[in-house]
């Protein structure tokens, strides 16, 4: 059940929040618990991913590696429509977080019974790496699905982007420790650390719906519409929706860009390490690799978290989800196209770089916020099906690009850059598509209206050589369209800045006076209220000052 009250006044980690993207009072504890549960699993992830390695390099070799994204491919043929019959089971269920928390059991069941395979001594290569693609994919959708289900659509436009930087640190955090803490508690440990931060989500997926408020929650109602055929729901969903089918399209194209674009990038680092190193040095030329991906991936890092908390916000509340969509497919469009002007290793590098950062921080907020308009249904079935079966289709057809491009016709690199900048081009206008009808869906749920005025600000009369204080009442302006978020402004009524003796908390609305003693003259500010999308209310406050008298007199 939501919380029915809503608070007047931020917390102390409410107003830290908002340095990040605007946060109303009494949002603050859902939003840290979903934060929270996003950092718990991308920890997990990269934890496991470390383990990863070993264990298919112990099962059969490198080139099992291959062979793992084929048989992902096909389980999750088979495992989407599994997942629609589990959907239609429990979509009718009032308790909002029942679906994401059944398959948090399903994959913690499995993590337990992969530990005690592994504690036997039983050969698990194969069979972990099948089933770390597809958490990766399943877990991460059905959390993003979870939050879309329970905020609104104007809530979650402004939350998700402080979710996401719980998910980049949670990523940064695994990685981190995954590495120090391996030599010490091994594989089994690992996988036991791995299921108690499940266990750790789980709770904290089913505590997160009651700390809602009501002006945040998303109101559509748990039903189940009886589909005829249950089974192939998931795939049904996303054919039947052109706004689905582009966001698919859009998934497999940029998925299968950025991955030829690292594979360009690896051929260049290979080339690199043969022309440092003789070739029979097998053991420098690895380390030089080695040492070359962990700053580049420390890079990445770094730059998708610095992107994620202070841009993405600020980006999406300027040019909206519509503008924000086509941020990563021009970069892609300006970085291979200096790659074919300029085919040389740093120019690579440095693009790479500037595309994975961009498409982990903007365009991963970005992508799960496109589910936020569409109902129920298509937040849990269509986003399943196309982060899990669509985004590695993406995969599988790369892998056949690169397999075909090198045994046949032994392609220069300087082919491979053309051809992903000719994809990007066409990625650029099918986001275009995808931002038009991420329009139209938000335009069926609800239009916006500007903020209002609903009350007049009084004429203050403050002394001068001292400082005052004055609240502005959070009904001064009211915005008409529930779960938006209004943010506020005070400058001279000119346009100027507001001198330094005046100082304007935007987040409590308080004003400090501490004019100098010879000021006199009455003051005018104009105090500007400002919607997620940029609609304004404004008013005047009048601020005279007179000189106090001497308290001896």
């Amino acid at each position: 059940m939501a919380v029915e009250e809503e608070h007047h006044s931020h917390e102390w980690y409410e107003r830290a929040l908002n340095l990040i993207s605007v946060v109303k009072p009494g949002e603050g504890k859902s939003c840290l618990l979903l934060s929270l549960n996003a950092a718990v699993l991308m920890a997990c992830f990269y934890l496991l991913k470390v383990i990863r390695e070993p264990l298919i390099l112990s099962y059969g070799g490198a080139e099992f590696k291959s062979y793992a994204t084929a048989y992902q491919a096909l389980v999750l043929m088979a495992l989407v429509p599994l997942f629609s019959y589990f959907y239609h089971r429990f979509s009718d269920s009032d308790v909002r977080s029942l679906i994401t928390n059944r398959v948090l059991l399903f994959f913690t069941s499995n993590l337990i019974i992969f530990t005690v395979l592994q504690f036997l001594g039983i050969n698990i290569g194969m069979a972990f790496y099948v089933w770390l693609g597809i958490f990766s994919v399943m877990v991460i959708a059905q959390f993003w699905a979870f939050a879309a289900d329970s905020y609104n659509v104007r809530c979650g436009q402004r939350l998700f982007v402080i979710l996401a930087v719980g998910a980049t640190f949670g990523s940064w955090l695994g990685s981190k420790l995954a590495g120090p803490i391996f030599p010490y508690i091994g594989i089994v440990g690992i996988m036991i650390l791995a299921t108690v931060l499940l266990l750790f989500s789980i709770v904290l997926t089913h505590r997160t719906p009651a700390t809602i408020p009501i002006a945040a929650l998303n109101n559509e109602s748990p039903k189940d519409d009886d589909s005829l055929n249950k089974w192939l729901d998931g795939f049904t969903v996303v054919f039947q929706s052109r706004y689905l089918m582009l966001i698919a399209s859009f998934v497999m194209i940029l998925v299968f860009i950025n991955s030829t674009g690292e594979y360009i990038l690896a051929r260049l680092v290979q080339e690199q390490s043969v022309s440092l190193y003789d070739p029979s040095n097998k053991a420098a030329i690895e380390i030089w690799q080695g040492q070359f991906y962990s700053t580049y991936y420390s890079w990445i890092t770094l730059g998708s978290f610095v992107l994620q908390l202070f841009v993405v916000s600020r980006l999406i509340s300027w040019i909206g989800l519509r503008g924000s969509v086509l941020i990563l497919p021009g970069i892609m469009i300006i970085g291979y196209g200096m790659m074919m002007f300029f085919p040389i290793f740093s120019v690579i590098r440095y693009v790479m770089t500037m595309e994975n950062s961009a498409n982990y921080s903007i365009q991963n907020t970005t992508r799960h916020a496109l589910f936020l308009p569409v109902p129920r249904k298509q937040k849990y079935l269509g986003k399943t099906t196309i982060e899990t079966f669509f985004y590695r289709l993406g995969d599988l057809f790369y892998g056949g690009f690169i397999f075909v491009s090198t045994q046949y016709f032994d392609l220069p690199i300087s082919a491979f850059i053309i051809s992903n900048l000719i994809l990007a081009v066409f990625l650029f206008g099918l986001a275009i598509r995808v931002g038009y009808h991420n329009t139209l869906a938000k335009q069926k749920v609800f239009g916006n209206s500007a903020p209002e005025l609903m009350a007049s600000l009084p004429h203050l009369n403050m002394p001068m050589g001292k400082t005052s204080k004055f609240s502005i009442s959070s009904d001064t302006f009211v915005d008409p369209d529930i779960g938006d978020a209004l943010t506020y402004h005070a400058e001279q009524e000119s346009g100027k800045p507001l001198p330094k003796w005046i100082q304007f908390d935007r987040i409590s609305r308080t004003f400090a006076f501490n004019p100098p003693e010879d000021h006199s003259d009455t003051y005018v500010i104009k105090v500007v209220a400002t919607d997620y999308e940029g609609l304004t209310a404004a008013c005047t406050l009048e601020v005279s000052f007179f000189k106090p008298k001497p308290q001896n007199a």
